[in-house]
């Protein structure tokens, strides 16, 4: 990883011609993802199939850290999923008429 990030810092100071347009806040943006990568993780497809049971477990007020964390841990760095399930919770708290 660090000779990956070393690669791109070359690329963005101008001494090499990147192969691709790359901005120092999107760089800064990858590291936090590389960073954060866990050893497993869940895809968007795999959340997307456990999200209702998720929304459903917070409306219960359970204590959803440990009961899913891989649904947690990809909420909290996917931006798609992250308003996809906020978007779930909007509806489930709504009232019905």
């Amino acid at each position: 990883m660090t000779r990956l990030l070393d690669r791109l810092r070359i690329w963005l100071s101008g001494s090499r011609r990147a192969p691709f347009a790359v901005s120092p806040s999107s760089l800064a943006v990858l590291g936090r993802q590389i960073a954060t990568t866990q050893e497993v993780e869940y895809a968007c497809d795999d959340v997307y199939r456990l999200l209702d049971q998720f929304a459903e477990a917070v409306l219960r007020g359970d204590n959803t850290a440990p009961w899913m964390p891989l649904i947690r841990a990809h909420l909290d760095r996917c931006p798609d999923c992250r308003a996809e399930f906020e978007a779930l919770m909007q509806a489930l708290r709504s009232p019905v008429s």
